[in-house]
């Protein structure tokens, strides 16, 4: 049976056997130089059910405790730091996500996982 809390809170199976998510993307964000970096994967035509944002070491390094991330979701802005990863968007239809790093500087980098 189907949990009644919304498609953010189906089991794996749940999600598997209702087709809650047709698909997935892994991408790895460069933030390293200064303006907005699109997750290319995330678009009118393809939107997300679900995202998370989190630190990934392999995604060109980790951010430093003093970064702030602008995130541009939908046409609207919010901002996030280190500490608030990792950072999980649901319960609306992304379109698209743009993230900015206000402090670039050395190698840094996110993961993004999106689900559709």
């Amino acid at each position: 049976m189907a949990s009644k809390l919304g498609m953010n809170a189906f089991t794996v199976q749940e999600s598997v056997n209702m087709e809650a998510f047709s698909d997935f993307n892994y991408e790895e964000i460069d933030l390293s130089s200064a303006g907005a970096v699109s997750v290319s994967a995330i678009t009118s035509a393809n939107p997300a059910k679900k995202v998370v944002i989190y630190n990934e070491p392999a995604a060109g390094g980790t951010l430093e405790a003093d970064d702030t991330i602008t995130l541009t979701i939908n046409s609207k802005t919010a901002k996030i730091s280190r500490d608030h990863l990792p950072f999980t968007l649901s319960g609306l239809l992304v379109t698209s996500l743009t993230l900015t790093n206000d402090d670039p500087e050395g190698s840094e980098g996110l993961a993004v996982l999106s689900f559709h």
